[in-house]
């Protein structure tokens, strides 16, 4: 465990004259920690060839006695690749199931996804077909959803039979129409009274009100809404990506996905990584209430971001190991711009007004990067809170396998357990 907790750092294939053993494999880590494979039937050669072609590893020359030498470059100096239609489909069987769904999530995540290729992989994302569903079984669900869709219409209060559900129904139905025509009035894919594509958003948020009627219809739907129509485009479809989205909203009555929790998280992980921030935040009026970032986690960085910067921040959100990634993303805004706020001692209003003028002004690949950061400066601190165990995703890094958060209990050894621990699921939006 120890060993698989620090990440390899160089890779050696090695020939040996032993006729009982035919190859070694060397691993070399970080802490220069060395660990020995040894091969007695062959097979180091195809693992080389392998390893030749894994586009990460930088090769080093071979001695004689050598296969292959290769040095796993520093996570900072690895370029990803945005995710193309050519390279998703790379890991698509013929049958149309997903090969390596942690490694494509990993992809991802860094690089994020071309224009041409986002509808099909945002269709993996948001859980309109399962990352094991072959060509076949994502038509077959593809019927039912839109039958399932059709059947939501039905539900139509009647105006005789209970009038006063229907004049609730209408209110709404009024909210709805005009929030649509103020949403993104500059586009003009949606804009107009007579676009069919902003008939389409009113139609969907009507019949989400009837599906989801526990959640009700509030202002900033529409804003959430737009991007996912935008890349999935078929109606149906759409509507059931938006309602699984909107389960992982600060809108969701899910556990741990209310705007408030977020924000908890949020408090928690400034408090452990910028003491400093959180020091001046907590003696600053209500500032550590975190107010100044509420619009933040209600529409996820819409106004923060032009379209396109945005789409390829969702597609980091989507994709992040982290179930609350916008956690991460509100830290390294608030890491970047916070300081100079602090430096000039604003109050708790003051943060508020300025942070609303941020819009715009955050260039997105620093953001990102500085998000990445953070979460893996959280989950390798000594000992990480248990309270954070739904915000960390509960088995921490799954794609850098060495990584397992020490999570450590502070207010429950009086409990005798951890309610976290043993209630937290690992699909929190379901």
């Amino acid at each position: 465990k120890q060993w698989y907790q620090r990440r390899v750092r160089g890779i050696k294939c090695i020939k040996t004259l032993d006729t009982l053993v035919d190859q070694h494999l060397l691993l070399t880590n970080n802490n220069l920690m060395k660990k020995l494979f040894v091969f007695n039937k062959g097979g180091l050669a195809q693992l080389t060839q392998v390893l030749r072609g894994w586009a990460m590893l930088q090769k080093s020359e071979a001695a004689d006695t050598d296969l292959g030498i290769f040095i796993v470059p520093n996570k900072k100096n690895i370029s990803y690749p945005q995710v193309s239609s050519e390279l998703w489909l790379r890991y698509l069987k013929k049958n149309g199931t997903v090969t390596d769904i942690r490694h494509a999530r990993r992809l991802i995540y860094e690089g994020g996804v071309s224009d041409e290729a986002r509808g099909e992989v945002w269709r993996c994302l948001l859980s309109l077909h399962n990352h094991s569903h072959t060509h076949r079984q994502k038509s077959y669900r593809n019927q039912l959803l839109a039958e399932k869709y059709r059947d939501i219409r039905l539900k139509v209060p009647d105006a005789e039979l209970d009038p006063e559900e229907y004049a609730t129904f209408s209110t709404t139905v009024a909210d709805i129409e005009k929030d649509c025509c103020r949403t993104d009035s500059n586009n003009p894919l949606i804009s107009g009274a007579d676009n069919p594509n902003q008939a389409a958003l009113k139609r969907i948020l009507i019949n989400y009100y009837l599906h989801r009627p526990e959640m009700g219809y509030v202002q900033g739907m529409s804003d959430l809404l737009v991007p996912i129509f935008l890349v999935i485009r078929e109606e149906s479809e759409v509507f059931w990506a938006f309602d699984y989205f909107m389960n992982r909203s600060a809108f969701s009555n899910l556990k741990y996905c209310n705007l408030y929790q977020q924000l908890a998280f949020l408090r928690e992980v400034l408090g452990l990584l910028y003491p400093d921030i959180y020091s001046y935040l907590s003696t600053t009026g209500d500032a550590l209430t975190l107010s100044c970032c509420h619009r933040w986690f209600l529409i996820f960085f819409k106004r923060e971001f032009e379209l396109e910067p945005l789409l390829k921040l969702w597609d980091t959100l989507l994709a992040a190991p982290s179930p609350f990634f916008q956690v991460f993303i509100s830290a390294a805004m608030i890491s970047q711009r916070f300081p100079a706020m602090i430096s000039r001692k604003l109050s708790a209003t003051d943060i508020l007004m300025e942070t609303q003028k941020l819009a715009h002004t955050f260039e997105l690949e620093g953001v990102l990067k500085q998000a990445r950061s953070i979460y893996v400066r959280l989950i390798d601190l000594p000992q990480v809170p248990c309270s954070l165990i739904p915000l960390i995703g509960g088995e921490g890094d799954h794609w850098d396998g060495y990584r397992t958060p020490n999570f450590t209990c502070f207010d429950c050894e009086k409990k005798g357990f951890c309610d976290i621990k043993r209630n937290y699921t690992l699909d929190p939006f379901r």
